[in-house]
């Protein structure tokens, strides 16, 4: 018998049964062993992400039913999947809709006011012009605006608790639909809707101006609205009619909470860090 390295226990074998940790022998720290890993790490990487990737596309809900089961060496951790989209939309940010120019929260209608006192009191504080308190939004809030992603899992989370509270579903069931749900809509609605727009543009030379902002917005609200509805039906099982408007609540409610909450969340952010 021989010590785990990582917890101290004794073990037999090539695992610890106590911490998982693997044999450590004088192969680890060959440089074979270095690629060796590298090479797991790809190929594992490659298979789970993009059978996730294929699945949440073509199968709306089956991702969230098979990993709550149980079913979950084939997928990429949701959570790990969400951010890997985000982190891809991050590095090329071609449709910019996630974030507001700094003058869309002074001319708001909602909380313009409020806007206006925080930013009185920022060039206050931090002793700065408006000019530069601009330049500086917009620099901070274009990588702010995708770290708070994360605030419309919660959000999600929240919103499909109350839609199917009768169904005592756990809330980690609730937590995952949540992450798939945004990851597609990070996925479609900010990186593959705005690429198939650039191609279309391209192809029949359309000027980028002809498709307005409200006839993307409505074009976006559908898809999520249908994608929200085939997932609801495989993971809760309800009628049609039942999905239909839960879903349609559900979308509803996460639109408002994107234009109005998220948005002015990243406006304060962005200025408490600036």
């Amino acid at each position: 018998m021989e010590l785990c390295k990582n917890c101290s226990k004794q073990f037999e074998g090539n695992f610890c049964s106590f911490c998982g940790q693997k044999k450590y022998t004088d192969k680890d720290k060959s440089l074979a062993h270095i690629f060796e890993e590298a090479l797991h790490f790809l190929t594992h990487f490659e298979g789970s992400f993009f059978t996730s990737i294929k699945t949440i596309l073509f199968y709306p809900g089956k991702l969230a039913v098979e990993y709550c089961a149980g079913i979950r060496k084939k997928y990429y951790k949701p959570i790990s999947l969400f951010f890997m989209v985000v982190i891809i939309y991050l590095l090329n940010p071609m449709y910019s809709g996630l974030n507001q120019e700094y003058r869309y929260f002074k001319d708001n209608n909602v909380y313009g006011s409020m806007a206006k006192a925080a930013i009185v009191k920022k060039m206050a504080n931090a002793s700065i012009t408006e000019t530069d308190l601009m330049v500086e939004y917009g620099q901070k809030s274009k990588s702010l605006s995708k770290v708070l992603l994360f605030v419309f899992i919660l959000s999600s989370t929240v919103f499909l608790s109350l839609l199917y509270y009768k169904q005592h579903k756990w809330l980690f069931d609730h937590v995952i639909l949540a992450t798939e749900i945004n990851t597609i809509f990070i996925l479609l609605i900010f990186i593959l809707f705005p690429l198939l727009m650039l191609l279309i543009g391209t192809i029949f030379r359309i000027d980028e101006d002809v498709i307005s902002d409200e006839f993307f917005a409505l074009i976006s609200f559908i898809a999520f609205f249908t994608y929200n509805s085939i997932a609801f039906k495989t993971m809760f099982k309800e009628s049609k009619i039942k999905t239909m408007l839960k879903s349609l609540a559900f979308t509803i409610l996460h639109t408002l909470f994107f234009i109005f909450v998220y948005r002015f969340i990243v406006f304060k952010v962005t200025l408490w860090f600036i």
